[in-house]
């Protein structure tokens, strides 16, 4: 039954719709079906967007569960075909009651959908919104025809999976199946083969998927696991072959095609608080599986529950939890299929040779134990495994973390012969530290000035100019006020460059709040754990004399502010659920254990700097050696304005001033307009 399509245009925004689906796949599918079986959609104004037609067997979607399960009891009307026992790669048939894999077209799945929505009489207009915004708590879908508004919205839109990051992993799983009749009765109705290798592999990793529908009919597809989606023409020659050599004759009833995404990428939550992703824009497919229906299904409960107890305050971040480890064992194996595609073959056949189908089932529902995954891994192939972990470690940018790690232990180790040399050590680290990432990532600031004209970029670098001379000559007269302007723009720079590597866009009243304290943590765990050197700096400032006796008053308070930094921060931490903290709190706690310059220089050079150079590169569209090119003559420019601090400080100054002092000036002038401009790049 085909429900009622409305093609003409709109723009009612007066009329407030309760819930608005953007697609009618099978993710907002089930959800829409969820909800109208707990009666959630009674007197209810609800509108779907679906520009496809949904009148054909473009999927198919399987999952394997108990028989009485939740999912196999809701959808039994949609399930067609069910299997007991299994076959892979030609290994004997193994028996599956306890995990029967069951089938569902997805027309069938569609009609249902459709027929329901006519039902109730829910309009559905055949348009391809293009657009999301909000204000207060109502949500405006834009498209071609107009706007409509509406208190909630399920968006199943594709997400876009450009400009990846490098430790961002995107492969395609393509698939070109065929329902075919044989002549004879070739196929055993209950039993599927789920991955057969013995086919041509391409250099990628390809296997015949085969679900038989009767003991002469079956699906027989060919899937592959790549960077390339395969092609129509050479799966039919491959499963031509292959049909025949093993089944005989046979006649095409049906083609499917399609293709399934396979990345570690993580889409963000709407940043629009009435829309809640879903589907593969919900990060609902398993990586390195493509399988999403049963994840689907439990996502459809979780969002029915909490509508059903009015628990919508955080509708957007609704979501069902994976476990962080499966999301790495997910990455190697992208990272595998990625670099040496022809691995897939034997890492698979081995998988299933030396585990039971059970547990290959509960390692993919990510239900085992660590002692069972170990013994699992214990079973397959390491070299490969070994080379991905570490490949994983330089795309996530953490060797700088063990380099932290590393340069602590020599520090201590040479500092208890010699610490003069400890001193040496810990002054080439800074230098080469600045020198490598803490002044270029400052010093292309001009790449994100946005003036075209001719004369634009020299009014930009007089301006820039003009604010570190302007702060510099408000340092020599009002060194109180200087410190405290640095401590707030600081604290806002570096707060603002944690939360952007964790994606989070600093745009609301409350994310600058969170930014300010995020970084004002970072500044007081240092200088508390660094009590004395860090008034001793200060102190050593002209004007700022008066705060030397600061430096034996107040270690134990300035001892609980430092922990009470890191607990927010552990806070963030847990409150993000970014394993991206982890690092930030590692580096600092390595700079405890090393004096006061090599501890920010830690935070400074390795966390902070670091991961602007990473967003300048995204934003910027450059390569890393392009932005250096780009840098270099502004970095001699920095050395230039500090080098005549230093003239100052040693030929003009009466009172001889700490290296230490003058450094955290220079630093200090660079920064104010280089946060500015960071901000602006941040914020557009």
């Amino acid at each position: 039954m085909q429900s009622q399509i409305l093609n003409t245009s709109f723009n009612n925004t007066d009329v407030i719709y309760d819930y608005v689906f953007i697609g009618l796949g099978a993710s907002n599918s089930l959800i829409l079906l969820k909800l109208l079986q707990k009666g959630l959609l009674e007197s209810k104004k609800v509108a779907i967007f679906e520009p496809d037609k949904k009148n054909s067997n473009d999927k198919t979607y399987c999952f394997w569960a108990a028989p009485n399960d939740q999912i196999v009891n809701e959808l039994k009307p949609l399930i067609t075909h069910s299997y007991n026992a299994i076959v892979v790669n030609d290994s004997p048939l193994q028996n599956i009651q306890n995990q029967v894999y069951y089938y569902i077209q997805s027309i069938d799945l569609y009609a249902h959908t459709l027929q329901t929505v006519n039902k109730h009489h829910f309009p559905l207009f055949s348009l391809k919104v293009e657009t999301l915004s909000s204000k207060a708590d109502i949500q405006f879908v834009h498209t071609s025809e107009g706007t409509l508004s509406a208190h909630f919205v399920f968006d199943s839109r594709t997400p876009s999976w450009k400009n990846l990051k490098k430790s961002e992993i995107y492969l395609n799983q393509s698939f070109y199946g065929i329902h075919v009749r044989c002549d004879n009765d070739v196929f055993q109705e209950n039993a599927f083969e789920m991955m057969n290798f013995n086919v041509d592999q391409s250099d990628f990793t390809q296997f015949v998927y085969t679900l038989p529908f009767s003991s002469r009919e079956s699906l027989i597809e060919l899937t592959r696991f790549g960077s390339e989606t395969i092609q129509i023409p050479y799966a039919k020659e491959i499963l031509d072959k292959k049909i025949k050599e093993v089944y005989g004759n046979y006649q095409v009833i049906a083609e499917e095609f399609g293709c399934i995404p396979m990345t570690n990428y993580s889409n963000p939550h709407s940043e629009h608080k009435g829309v809640l992703n879903t589907g593969a824009r919900a990060n609902l497919i398993k990586p390195s599986t493509g399988y999403g229906f049963k994840n689907m299904f439990e996502f459809a409960s979780v969002v029915s529950a909490k509508i059903a107890n009015n628990n919508t305050d955080h509708f957007n971040k609704i979501n069902i939890e994976s476990k962080k480890r499966f999301k790495f064992y997910d990455t190697l194996l992208l990272i595998i299929l990625q670099k040496w595609p022809f691995l897939g073959k034997s890492i698979f056949s081995k998988l299933f040779k030396s585990q039971s189908i059970q547990t290959v089932f509960a390692f993919l529902d990510e239900k085992t134990t660590l002692l069972q995954e170990v013994k699992l891994f214990s079973s397959l192939p390491w070299p490969p495994f070994l080379k991905a972990v570490w490949i994983n470690l330089v795309n996530k940018n953490q060797l700088r973390y063990l380099g932290v790690f590393f340069s602590v232990v020599i520090y201590l180790f040479i500092n208890a012969f010699n610490p003069t040399i400890a001193s040496y050590f810990s002054y080439a680290i800074i230098l080469l530290g600045l020198l490598w990432i803490g002044i270029p990532h400052g010093a292309v600031d001009h790449l994100l000035y946005k003036g075209k004209t001719l004369n634009s970029l020299p009014i930009f670098i007089l301006k820039y100019l003009a604010i570190v001379v302007f702060y510099f000559a408000l340092w020599q007269f009002q060194p109180l006020v200087s410190l405290l302007v640095f401590v707030i723009y600081s604290a806002f720079h570096f707060g603002e460059s944690e939360l952007e590597e964790t994606g989070v866009r600093v745009k609301t009243i409350q994310q600058y709040f969170n930014a300010f304290f995020t970084g004002l943590s970072i500044l007081l765990f240092v200088i508390g754990t660094h009590y004395t050197e860090s008034i001793q700096v200060i102190a050593d400032i002209q004007g700022l004399q008066s705060l030397h006796h600061y430096q034996t008053v107040y270690p134990f308070q300035s001892l609980l502010i430092a922990i009470s930094g890191f607990l927010y921060l552990c806070y963030q931490r847990l409150n993000a659920k970014q394993t991206l903290f982890s690092g930030l709190l590692m580096i600092l706690l390595a700079g405890v254990f090393v004096p006061l310059p090599l501890a920010f220089a830690f935070y400074f050079v390795f966390q902070h700097s670091y991961n602007a150079w990473q967003h300048l590169q995204i934003g910027l569209s450059v390569g890393s050696i392009s932005l250096y090119k780009k840098a270099i003559p502004y970095v001699f420019g920095a050395l230039f304005i500090f080098a005549l601090i230093l003239i100052k400080a040693v030929f003009v100054s009466e009172i001889n001033l700490s290296f230490w002092s003058y450094f955290f000036v220079f630093i200090a002038c660079i920064s104010l307009p280089h946060m500015l401009i960071m901000h602006l790049f941040y914020k557009n």
